[in-house]
């Protein structure tokens, strides 16, 4: 493979000895869900709304359709999942990895940032002072 580049907006993925570029966008989601033939939300979460682990290949379709990389084929997709295991790392870390990916792209939607109202109020506790009253 030839020099890693890095693209606006992409996140680095190691997979093995491959490195990928992942960007998560509009044709991207569209590719991925029609290979996975089914919503890519619908792969983490069950009807009831519990998480589950979806299929590696599934995961790995997720990585090659997401990947902004060129000349990565199915087959080298594979061969780095092999080495990615054979390194000690498990399919929950794959999981673990893609689930976060997603999240930063806002996949998920929006995170929130936690504000507190203080009426100008510091939220420091202010130093005790010693009174002799």
């Amino acid at each position: 493979m030839g020099k890693v580049i890095d693209f606006k907006n992409t996140t680095k993925f190691q997979l093995g000895n491959l490195t990928l570029q992942l960007r998560l966008d509009g044709r991207s989601i569209l590719n991925i869900e029609k290979r996975l033939d089914e919503g890519i939300m619908g792969l983490f979460v069950k009807k009831q709304g519990e998480v589950k682990l979806p299929p590696v290949n599934s995961m790995l379709i997720i990585l090659q359709g997401a990947n902004q990389t060129s000349g990565v084929t199915e087959k080298a997709i594979v061969e780095g999942f092999e080495q990615y295991i054979e390194s000690g790392k498990t399919t929950m870390d794959l999981f673990g990895e893609i689930n976060e990916f997603l999240d930063n792209s806002g996949f998920f939607g929006k995170k929130e940032t936690e504000t507190e109202v203080t009426n100008g109020e510091s939220l420091d506790k202010e130093p005790e002072t010693d009174s002799l009253l």
